[in-house]
């Protein structure tokens, strides 16, 4: 018999099972709700569960054989996977063995310059085998893409530390699936990569510094493919590691992906993903503009004096003083990208801050732990907020619509996922138009490149998206400058 100790936003509660049966069988005979909508055939890869030491695993196909520790996802949480199924694509899964291995396995990899996800797929089955996740190493060269760029160019064979860094991270996963499945590197058939285009540039060894210099021209931006003996990773030497077409500079395959695994039946939609950069996108009918914001990285709590990525330790989520949600359930050690949005609208809600952001004294949230937020951050989300907003009022502008005419707003990446939407709209970071629009649809990136790897359909629609898209560069264009200075008041 094993120990299961199940962690719950009501509690905690210890299981005794045996080992032959699956984690999601045991915890839905024990009275567990687990959302999994392909009925545990390991096919959605959206059951997953937290085991500390381990991370994210997919229950439906993880058999606990020694005693552990699981999370569960909160009410919230669950509200939003659930809704994710209705607006993500789900495409069955298509044979794309190379026939190189009897035991294949694709891998689709959301590269994103803060996390990285990667999804091992059974080629044969179509399973989703394991999904991992681990910060990108090189943000200790810089938390934003601008200064990856910098430390490339300042730095001798700075561009080659940081694609060793990148590899080698991957690598260390490959590694650890292999043990734990009994396979080799000739197992591993293709890989697909989803990132922005600067991080697709520095994975392949491209020169990225004409990302950062006018006029933004890109050495790629179209499909790169390449054998696995070229690419540095523990694949087979015959495989192939395919990157997602980017559509600019700084709107890359990690939208185009998001894009492609969009199911809707909308006519007028807006994509959004905030991250370091705001990317946005709006379709209109076959129409699709898109375009940049250059929001910075405090969404991703970094230039905030307490900011820390979405880990454990992270305040998530704000109500007051006493009432706060820390990522992990530890003591808070910083604050991440939701968790900011939320105090700084219970600033406003209390009057410590005024709508032009004065703060006359540092805010403190947790004394022992110097725990704060002070100006300065105050200073970084307006400027943050103010990019999304005005980017917004731009591509409506452009494409002759106004807010009446959207009927939804996908709101991609982890920090939309977890956002509190009511404390975005109050600081003025989402239209107040579009409050009862608004969705958000989790790893989409990671989603689209999943189903590149699982079906050719979706590199047809991808064709589909570059063909209809239309980019907007804001810099330099004086309507955004001007939106830009309306838009840093809070609303």
């Amino acid at each position: 018999m094993i120990s299961i100790r199940v962690i719950t936003d009501e509690g905690v509660r210890i299981i005794d099972t045996d080992s032959s049966r699956s984690l999601l069988d045991i915890l839905g005979t024990n009275g567990f709700t687990i959302y999994a909508p392909c009925g545990g055939k390991g096919t959605c890869g959206k059951c997953r569960v937290n085991i500390p030491g381990e991370g994210n695993v997919i229950s439906c196909t993880y058999y606990p054989d020694k005693d552990i520790e699981v999370i569960l996802p909160g009410k919230s949480e669950a509200t939003i996977l659930v809704r994710q199924t209705e607006f993500l694509e789900d495409l069955p899964f298509e044979n794309k063995s190379k026939n190189i291995s009897i035991n294949p396995y694709g891998v689709a990899v959301d590269l994103g310059t803060s996390t990285v996800v990667m999804y091992f797929l059974d080629l044969l089955t179509g399973q989703i085998k394991k999904i991992a996740s681990f910060i990108n190493p090189q943000s200790i060269y810089g938390a934003d893409v601008i200064s990856r760029i910098n430390y490339c160019q300042e730095h001798n064979n700075g561009l080659v530390t940081l694609q060793q860094a990148i590899i080698r991270a991957i690598n260390d996963e490959l590694d650890a699936f292999m043990k734990n499945n009994h396979s080799d590197t000739r197992d591993f058939e293709k890989i697909v990569v989803a990132g922005n285009t600067t991080m697709l540039h520095i994975l392949l060894g491209a020169d990225p510094l004409s990302i950062a210099m006018a006029p933004f021209t890109p050495i790629f931006t179209g499909k790169q493919t390449l054998k696995g003996k070229d690419t540095g990773l523990n694949i087979d030497k015959n495989a192939e590691l395919v990157t997602i077409p980017c559509i600019s500079a700084y709107i890359g395959a990690d939208i185009v992906a998001g894009m492609a695994a969009i199911n809707t039946v909308h006519k007028n939609y807006i994509f959004l993903d905030i991250g370091t950069n705001g990317e946005l996108v709006l379709v209109r009918n076959n129409e699709i503009y898109a375009c940049s914001a250059a929001a910075g990285p405090a969404f991703e709590g970094a230039g905030l004096s307490c900011g820390m990525s979405a880990v454990d330790g992270a305040i998530s989520g704000f109500t007051d003083k006493n009432n706060y949600r820390v990522i992990g359930n530890t003591d808070p050690r910083g604050i991440c990208g939701s968790g900011i949005v939320d105090i700084v609208a219970y600033l406003l809600t209390n009057d410590i801050i005024d709508e032009t952001g004065l703060l006359r004294e540092t805010f403190i949230i947790h004394d022992e732990n110097k725990i704060q937020v002070t100006r300065h951050d105050i200073r970084e989300i307006q400027l943050a907020k103010s990019a999304i907003y005005s980017g917004i009022n731009i591509l409506i502008k452009k494409a002759g619509l106004s807010y009446h005419d959207i009927d939804i707003l996908f709101l991609a990446g982890g920090f939309g996922n977890y956002i509190n939407i009511k404390s975005a709209i109050q600081i003025g970071l989402l239209p107040h138009q579009l409050k009862n629009k608004i969705y958000p649809v989790g790893n989409s990136a990671g989603i689209g490149a999943l189903q590149y790897l699982k079906s050719k359909k979706t590199e047809q629609k991808i064709h589909q998206i570059l063909k209809r898209v239309q980019y907007i560069e804001l810099s330099g264009d004086d309507e955004f400058t001007m939106q830009f200075a309306l838009n840093m008041n809070f609303t």
